[in-house]
């Protein structure tokens, strides 16, 4: 969980207030499923209670902790979780479902003993992690300070026979049985790598567009006339599209290490070029090797723009106003160079020009190779953009 795609922050949101949002339902109506068949590891199990206030059998997917030989629960949200209320108003009496069936009786620990079951928890149930403040390594006075709002229950299983065995006296299923067992189980599995999917696509963060600065513009000031410089808040990087399932998102990677210049003849931008680090580029704040193998950073580290082509500047934005303008000019990436067209939007801000563009990039027109996508769920598209923001300073 550590490495999957959607933040911690917007899994906190899928159970915003304690609830379950409809997308977190989903998912654990999926798992529930894949845990009562066992085909998750041990400690995955779907604990089934009666519902305080509908009588009806209601099921969670969970994730036990094993500390000196024994299990435990803990619930992610604390107090207000709804299977600790209805265990509680059932008596602690629960059935465990991990292939087989368990009846079992749920035993809350005291405060003072929680804080070593709160610390393996963490460690070796990740979906977790985003909801309790405390870091998996911590120390055990930290797991000590939140005992009193994360209940604990120690599982005892009942002298109860099995409620899976069949029938005839045996504890193997029928063989037409075991098919049935079989199919679901394929069909749970498939339905959890398509929720999963679809909640990277639908939660996870999606790259914007670079774009000009938001909040208040000053008056131009100083000659527009000169050679300008790239500084600080400066940007570059790219944004892919990816689909699955009919939904659709996009990823992206920047870089502040951008540096060039550009030279500005009377109301003329008669040259301009700029480089980018590529090796620099990070993805949702990490470097990615996948990045770094697709376009070839080890041999190409760098990409230059050179403008090739004049760009008149209007009256628009040397009153300070945005404009919009196209130029042409050479990209060279990954070994290739070719000639680029760069939809722009530029202004002036006080002492400071501020311009932003992209760039269209097909993939295969610069050697770049395919990044992984979702198989047979999904893709990338083929063509991304290369995207800039820069800001110069007049030397």
């Amino acid at each position: 969980m550590d490495n999957w795609p959607i933040s911690a922050k917007r899994l906190r949101a899928m159970y915003a207030n304690g609830r379950a949002d409809s997308m977190a339902r989903r998912l654990a109506r999926a798992w529930a499923a894949v845990f009562s068949l066992g085909l998750a590891p041990q400690r995955w199990v779907t604990l089934e209670v009666t519902g305080r206030r509908s009588g009806r059998l209601t099921r969670f997917p969970l994730g036990m902790a094993r500390l000196d030989g024994r299990w435990y629960l803990v619930p992610m949200l604390g107090e207000q979780c709804n299977w600790v209320q209805n265990v509680r108003a059932a008596g602690g009496l629960v059935t465990l479902r991990h292939g087989r069936a368990r009846r079992c009786r749920l035993a809350e620990l005291p405060v003072s003993e929680r804080a070593p079951v709160l610390r393996q928890y963490l460690r070796h149930v990740p979906g977790a992690r985003p909801h309790i403040p405390v870091a998996r390594d911590a120390d055990a006075a930290d797991f000590a300070a939140v005992a009193p709002l994360y209940p604990v229950f120690l599982v005892t299983s009942l002298p109860e026979q099995s409620t899976t065995r069949s029938r005839t006296g045996g504890g193997r299923l029928p063989r037409r049985r075991r098919w049935q067992w079989i199919a679901v189980g394929i069909t749970a599995v498939m339905a959890i790598v398509v929720a999963a999917v679809a909640s990277f696509i639908e939660l996870g963060p999606s790259a914007a567009p670079l774009g000009l600065p938001q909040g208040r513009v000053s008056a131009p000031a100083g000659p527009l006339a000169g050679t300008w410089q790239i500084g600080g808040g400066s940007l570059a990087g790219f944004r892919l599209r990816e689909s699955a399932l009919g939904l659709s998102n996009y990823v992206g990677g920047q870089t502040t290490a951008v540096t060039g210049t550009i030279v500005i003849s009377g109301h003329t931008v008669t040259a301009a070029s700029f480089r980018i680090n590529l090796t620099t580029v990070k993805v949702n704040g990490k470097t990615e090797s996948q990045f770094a193998d697709s376009l070839g950073t080890r041999d190409h580290p760098v990409a230059m723009f050179t403008l090739t082509r004049p760009v008149a500047l209007n009256g628009a934005f040397t009153a300070g106003r945005t404009m919009k303008a196209i130029a042409v000019g050479q990209l060279a990436m990954n070994g290739s160079e070719h000639s680029v067209t760069v939809t722009l939007t530029g202004r002036r801000n006080g002492t400071l020009l501020q311009t932003a563009g992209f760039i269209p990039v097909p993939l295969a027109h610069w050697h770049i190779s395919q990044p992984a996508g979702f198989g047979p769920f999904g893709t990338l598209a083929a063509e991304g953009d290369a995207e800039f923001l820069l800001i110069l300073h007049r030397q």
